[in-house]
């Protein structure tokens, strides 16, 4: 296939009104109203304004009751267990109403205990002490004790899903309220996992009754402040208030639903409709949107410490071209950054040259990341074919129309050079799936949110890097001896100076080599009626100190508790 620029403007234009079409017949997403916006987070220009996030103006005080109606993206179709689910952003809005997490990050990027008392380590940090909070119950009845963390860490230890996260971890023992988890080495930010998947605590009791009954999986038991309801694969997952919840006061809301609507254009239409009150997406032309509708609608816009959207390669794949450097140095630079940044992704997502975003640790202006030299990719590819014969990969996407004419786009840049391609779409449901058994060569991704760079060792890890077919979080099975012992020295040292140039080398080390297209400093967008209230406010830790929303890992997602609806809606 030939391609030229008018015809990349071309294709871009008509993907854009496509996209576009979000709004139907009952909804316009042209118009700008005169109610002022809030702006808070990260800046990130467009057409010259800085709004990052938009909330509602509180004028009264949190009430109790109503449902709120939550249009997710995606349905994991996986057990509800801690330990079993691979759960992308939706599926953690719909672990956090059930679970509570061992810990929490403040605003101030500490970490204090939320189902923990305390933790503590010993003065070289290979062990630490866990004191569990008295006084909690499940939703069974059963009591959160010692036994229970050890239970929940164990299990996760054995996890195929969650067990890389743990590697460090050599022993776990308890007593009655205490746990005391030793290291292989020293782990300087072992809190911050707890903040994580890794961190929900689910019955005991109920644990071991699914290990009898996995049907029970669908019925999940944690501390959380709703409690399981009803749940149908594919369809809606509702939860209603727990009245014994441990934190006093909380919640508000009398339910939760969480509905799964996979295309964007459907969960937009929906909120339109007023079908649901809350939706979340990361796709910047829909937030460009309805940052025009402020006044309308409320809009959350979750930056900071956010995720990079980027297509991941599987570099570790020795069949696979993407392999060799060259052919990921090729792709890189056959890509239009500054084309793909206006006609894909609103012009609201700067353009990424790294998994570390601004204000990250490892965050740097200049990586050395290939830039748009199409020349350059043509002689690349030309030298690789002169050595292999005719280069080809396959790209695998969602069925998600907008990510499908993204697909297409990127694979005409790829084709201009030389690179053959065939673009393969398969439903929202089965894509984690994919990515853990390492069934891709190259994917649209979006991950490595985190206030500390040690969160994301457990996606680059060598140490996790295992067969093909086998489920793993290194989802390319990347080897790489560089990165291997940076993420030591940011694991282990207790030197914020050393822990940053570490983080900045890992994040040269992906410039040189390639391992990933990154594509944008993705911004999450979590939209609502006006009558939602709190959804990124009010919620802190029980020792007072409000809770960083966002950047532990799950980037997009947020605390459901102190959520409340506007008298009368």
């Amino acid at each position: 296939m030939t391609l030229n620029r008018r015809s990349v403007a071309l294709l871009t234009a008509v993907a854009m009104t496509v996209a576009g079409c979000a709004a139907g017949a009952s909804g316009n997403l042209d118009t700008v109203p005169e109610t002022p916006t809030t702006t808070v987070g990260r800046q990130t220009t467009v057409a010259g304004q800085t709004p990052t996030s938009t909330l509602p103006q509180v004028s009264t005080d949190p009430v109790y009751g109503g449902t709120l109606r939550y249009g997710i993206e995606a349905d994991s179709l996986t057990p509800w267990t801690p330990q079993g689910t691979a759960a992308a952003v939706s599926g953690h809005m719909v672990m956090r109403s059930v679970y509570d997490t061992l810990a929490l990050p403040t605003r101030d990027l500490e970490v204090e205990g939320n189902l923990l008392a305390s933790i503590t380590p010993n003065s070289d940090w290979t062990v630490w002490t866990l004191e569990t909070r008295p006084g909690i119950e499940f939703h069974d009845g059963s009591s959160l004790t010692g036994a229970v963390v050890a239970d929940n860490l164990q299990r996760h230890r054995r996890s195929f899903v969650t067990g890389p996260f743990l590697t460090n971890v050599a022993d776990i023992s308890q007593d009655d309220m205490t746990v005391t988890v030793t290291m292989r080495q020293p782990w300087v930010t072992f809190p911050s996992v707890l903040t994580t998947q890794v961190g929900y605590v689910a019955s005991s009791t109920w644990l071991a009754a699914v290990d009898t009954d996995p049907s029970l999986a669908l019925t999940p038991v944690g501390t959380g402040p709703f409690v399981f309801d009803s749940y149908e694969p594919g369809g809606t997952f509702r939860a209603v208030r727990n009245d014994s919840y441990w934190r006093e006061g909380l919640p508000y809301l009398d339910a939760v639903e969480f509905t799964p609507l996979r295309n964007i254009r459907d969960r937009s239409q929906a909120l339109l409709d007023n079908r649901v009150d809350i939706i979340h997406t990361s796709n910047g032309d829909e937030i460009a949107r309805f940052r025009e509708r402020i006044g309308e609608f409320s809009m959350v816009e979750a930056a900071e410490f956010g995720e990079t959207t980027y297509i991941m390669l599987n570099a570790g794949n020795p069949t696979s071209p993407v392999s060799d450097s060259r052919v990921r140095s090729a792709m890189a630079m056959a890509l239009d950054y500054e084309l793909i940044k206006q006609g894909r992704n609103g012009g609201i997502f700067d353009v990424a040259n790294g998994p570390f975003s601004p204000g990250m640790i490892g965050y740097l202006d200049d990586t050395g990341f290939p830039t748009y030299d199409p020349d350059g990719a043509r002689a690349l590819v030309d030298a690789w074919e002169a050595d292999n014969g005719p280069l080809s990969i396959t790209f695998t996407t969602t069925s998600d129309e907008f990510n499908r004419i993204s697909a297409e786009l990127y694979a005409q840049f790829w084709e201009e050079v030389g690179i053959d391609v065939t673009v393969q779409t398969i439903d929202q449901s089965l894509y984690i799936g994919y990515a853990l058994t390492g069934n891709f060569e190259a994917y649209f991704w979006r991950l490595h949110s985190g206030f500390d760079p040690d969160l994301q060792n457990v996606w680059w890890n060598s140490l996790n890097a295992i067969d093909y077919g086998t489920v793993t979080v290194n989802f390319s099975r990347l080897r790489d001896p560089v990165i291997d012992e940076a993420l030591a020295v940011i694991r282990t040292s207790a030197d914020d100076a050393a822990r940053r140039t570490a983080a900045e080398d890992v994040n040269r080390r992906f410039a040189d080599q390639a391992y990933n297209l990154w594509l944008g400093w993705a911004i999450t967008g979590i939209i609502s009626q006006p009558d939602v209230r709190d959804v990124n406010t009010g919620f802190a830790t029980p020792a007072g100190s409000p809770v960083l929303p966002t950047g532990v890992g799950i980037g997009g997602s947020h605390q459901l508790a102190q959520i409340w609806l506007e008298p009368g809606s």
